[in-house]
């Protein structure tokens, strides 16, 4: 519970993943078309980032230094924008060095030989190290890992739009609904059904930096 609350410093709440530039530019005016927004990011999150999870913490509990680090160059591949690739890179090193710093004396083999010595890896791949690390069951990691992304999404748009408090919840108590209703079978999270086609969400990215005020680092 800890590793996926929003208080564990990962840096998550500062990045809105292009979501701050609709809202800007008026694409996003309402709640329902937040909850819209975001259930397209909940899906290119599930065919994208799931599965990199679910892969790194396979590999972790292989002791598969080799496979993480093809999967840190797979999941580079699928990040062209480089807003979004920052982004990761950013939470990813956070949430490695954090959950290290919760070890016992600071324990620097905690990681052993699984990844390099300047944990620059990106956040969904991390997340699977260290729920495998960490021995939390994978499908309930999965889960806790996209539900987390969709939580801090929801608070920036709070924060940059009139949105209640109410409101943000309803949208979240939607959007869980939706999540739990995801089929979590193992072969539908293979490397082979990757998809990471997500056009707009990479240009408001790209967009973010020429905003006139910004709230958010991407």
């Amino acid at each position: 519970m800890q590793l996926s609350g929003g208080t564990f410093p990962t840096g998550s709440f500062n990045h809105s993943y292009g979501l701050e530039t609709y809202i800007h530019t008026y694409r996003i005016n309402t709640a329902a078309e937040v909850e819209s927004v975001l259930q397209t990011i909940l899906e290119v999150n599930i065919h994208l980032d799931a599965v990199f999870v679910k892969e790194a913490y396979e590999a972790t509990l292989q002791d598969d230094s080799v496979r993480l680090a093809e999967l840190q160059q797979l999941y580079t591949a699928a990040k062209p924008a480089k807003e979004l690739f920052e982004a990761s890179m950013k939470t990813g090193r956070s949430l490695l060095i954090g959950v290290k710093n919760l070890q016992e004396d600071n324990d620097s083999s905690f990681y052993g030989n699984l990844l390099n010595n300047t944990l620059q890896y990106h956040y969904a791949i991390g997340y699977g190290v260290v729920a495998a690390k960490l021995s939390l069951p994978l499908w309930e990691a999965v889960q806790t890992f996209l539900f987390s992304g969709l939580v801090s999404l929801v608070s920036v748009a709070t924060r940059i739009m009139p949105l209640g408090q109410n409101e943000s919840q309803l949208v979240l108590y939607r959007l869980g609904k939706r999540l739990e209703s995801y089929s979590m079978r193992e072969e539908d999270f293979m490397i082979e059904n990757v998809n990471s086609f997500s056009p707009g969400l990479e240009i408001a990215s790209m967009e973010h930096e020429t905003l006139y005020t910004r709230l958010c680092m991407s």
